[in-house]
Formats: C-alpha cells, structure tokens, sequence
C-alpha cells in the first residue's frame, strides 16, 4: 500500500495489478478483492484528504480473506500515524 494527501475533504482509493501478479484474469481478480477490502475498511480506518493506492502481489490471490482483511487494516493505520507526523 500506498498513501497521499489529497488537500480534499474526502479520502479516494485506486488499485493496481502488474503483470508480475499473473494474467488478466488473475489481475482482475486481486483488483476486485484488494476493492472489496476497500470498501471494507476505509470507511472505519481511512482519513479524509487521503489517497489510498492498493498495490497486488502475486499472493493476493491465494491469500486468506481475513489475513488480508487484518494485514490491509494495520497497514492503513500505520501509513495515517506517518501522514499525521507529516501534517505538523
């Protein structure tokens, strides 16, 4: 994961998949799980004026829907606790 401010009043979310992660079906698949724990998530842990950038790896495919559920949370919060010590 990835994150930016965005100066807006609400936080936004892109994905991506590289080849590296498989084939076209294979990327669209990690997209619309990596989107799912989007909109699972940003809404409890994201910070307005925040782009979020969800980046695919091969395992995300295979991997358990709560590790990643669990893994994508901490990782959100540890990228705001950085974005807050940039902010002051």
């Amino acid at each position: 994961m990835q994150s930016d401010l965005n100066n807006l009043d609400r936080c936004r979310v892109g994905v991506t998949a590289s080849k590296k992660v498989g084939n076209a079906v294979v990327r669209n698949k990690c997209k619309r799980r990596m989107r799912a724990l989007a909109d699972a998530i940003i809404a409890d842990v994201g910070m307005n004026g925040v782009d979020y950038v969800f980046i695919a790896r091969p395992a995300t495919r295979y991997t358990h829907w709560l590790s990643l559920l669990n893994d994508t949370r901490r990782a959100i919060l540890v990228l705001n606790r950085k974005l807050l010590k940039c902010r002051k």
